[in-house]
């Protein structure tokens, strides 16, 4: 350890780059790079058919219903946070059968956090690092923990990557955080907490090490009143949707559903006491984080080694929001790929340390690097990373098909033919054949989740034969008043396939 802080010494000094600061061109190049990476990467994108990913075709579908008067929770069941569907009720208004909304929505998401990144980066490197950035997009955004386009974590990364900027420069320049910071920290909180509660792991861990240090610095005296301003900023964030649940008189599922079911019902915890299942689920979810994220990981260990090395008190920040970020996102025993991807916002902090390692493995060899070399060799890493993201995207296969081609347009061709016609999504997560057919659903549980008491409530609407048509995954069923009348299978993933199965009412 001696030898390697002796190397990396030179890079750990007192520097300050308080004078970077982004220029308009520095801007539109980090829009360039969200553009690219969202257009490539996500099946929102339109060089893809559709987005076919059903977690993301439950939040449109459910956007959907709001925007044609079904109520959040009491008229449609989902039970991710209200906000996120609100977006999706905007990306709704854009385009009503397609994720043409979505995909703009991502982008601006993708842009803003690389906006924050960057920021990030200046704190601890000259500007022209931020021509390196296609790597953290590459890395971030060509990954299997992206999933497929438009989840809650990728939508919350800004908000986050906003916190972990605010309190590294606190740490950094040791100075508090400004009142308009703290309110722009509760307001982003808060937007989290509407959005996915488990994600607010990062600002749990920063309220912590905010309360330390204000106490260690004898700041006591302005807790109160930043505690004020953060108060206000999350109220600012949650007054929007209680309007909208008193005004349509459903607080109570409100509460019923998001919180209640999130935290009671759909945790998995079938390991025994709950200390020894709390440290299994916590063992498997760093595996999962491991497999499916590595590149993140790396990163991530990275950056840990650069903080440790430059400031105590940089490092007892990264430690704090890193450790209680993997506790709720992994607590529940849930494993889903994706889950790791808000983990992505510490990536910039591993940049920084590959960064000052070329840099300072070109300086010990006495090697200048020019304008023009600098120029070139961004530009190279720019080519290098986004044709990564084509060839290691686990989504790209996909650009390949015509719409013509998936069962979603395939049913719905026959689907159409009968007017008004009503469709049930039974026993499986939204296939997206809400949204291609344009469909909104006519009943609560509109689709399979993991709630155990959904399947008995669709078996009564089929029982009493409400809806015109039912389409089915991976498996054929015989109900008595319907007949299969069409079965489609694709390929979702490189190595999955599903067959879908279409049933009509026998008139």
């Amino acid at each position: 350890m001696k030898k390697l802080r002796t190397f990396f010494k030179p890079l750990h000094n007192d520097i300050l780059y308080e004078k970077n600061k982004l220029s308009i061109y520095n801007i539109i190049f980090l829009l360039v790079i969200s553009f690219a990476a969202i257009t490539v990467c996500s099946k929102s994108s339109p060089l893809y058919p559709m987005n076919n990913w059903d977690d993301a075709n439950c939040f449109f579908t459910v956007g959907k219903s709001i925007m044609n008067g079904r109520t959040l929770y009491r008229d449609i069941f989902e039970q991710k946070g209200p906000l996120l569907y609100f977006i999706y009720s905007f990306a709704y208004l854009i385009s009503e059968a397609s994720f043409l909304g979505v995909y703009f929505i991502e982008i601006a998401s993708c842009f803003m956090f690389m906006i924050f990144s960057a920021k990030i980066i200046m704190l601890f490197c000259e500007k022209r690092a931020i021509y390196y950035l296609p790597v953290i997009a590459a890395v971030i955004f060509g990954s299997a923990a992206f999933e497929q386009g438009g989840s809650a974590e990728e939508l919350c990364l800004p908000l986050i990557a906003c916190g972990l900027y605010f309190g590294l420069k606190a740490a950094l320049y040791r100075k508090r955080l400004s009142y308009f910071q703290w309110f722009v920290t509760g307001a982003f909180s808060g937007m989290v907490l509407w959005i996915k509660f488990s994600l607010l792991g990062f600002y749990i861990g920063m309220g912590v090490f905010m309360l330390v240090y204000y106490f260690r610095n004898r700041w006591s005296k302005k807790i109160l009143p930043s505690l004020f301003f953060l108060i206000a900023g999350e109220a600012a964030a949650s007054l929007p949707v209680m309007i909208y649940f008193i005004m349509n008189d459903s607080v109570r599922y409100l509460f019923e559903v998001y919180f209640y079911c999130n935290i009671f019902v759909y945790p998995v915890n079938d390991s025994g006491s709950g200390i020894i299942s709390l440290i299994l689920n916590l063992n498997n979810g760093f595996g999962s984080f491991v497999w499916n994220f590595s590149a993140c990981f790396l990163f991530m260990a990275l950056g840990t080694v650069y903080i440790f090395m430059r400031s105590k008190l940089l490092f007892a920040y990264y430690l704090s929001t890193s450790i209680f970020s993997f506790l709720l996102l992994y607590a529940g025993g849930r494993m889903y790929t994706y889950y790791s991807f808000i983990l992505a916002v510490f990536v910039p902090m591993g940049f920084v340390m590959l960064y000052k390692t070329v840099q300072l493995l070109a300086e010990k060899k006495k090697k200048v690097l020019s304008r023009a070399i600098i120029y070139f060799s961004a530009a190279a890493v720019s080519v290098i990373s986004f044709s990564f993201m084509v060839f290691i995207s686990p989504n790209t296969y996909m650009i390949s098909y015509a719409k013509e081609e998936l069962p979603q347009y395939k049913f719905n061709d026959i689907i159409s033919q009968t007017e008004d016609a009503s469709v049930l999504n039974y026993k499986f997560l939204d296939g997206g054949f809400y949204t291609v057919g344009r469909n909104v659903p006519e009943w609560r549980f509109f689709c399979g989740l993991n709630i155990p008491y959904l399947v008995s409530e669709q078996d009564k609407y089929i029982a009493e034969g409400k809806t015109d048509y039912i389409i089915a995954c991976n498996k054929k069923y015989d109900f008595d008043r319907y007949e299969c009348i069409s079965s489609e299978s694709f390929e979702s993933r490189k190595d999955s396939f599903n067959t879908y199965y279409l049933y009509k009412k026998i008139k």
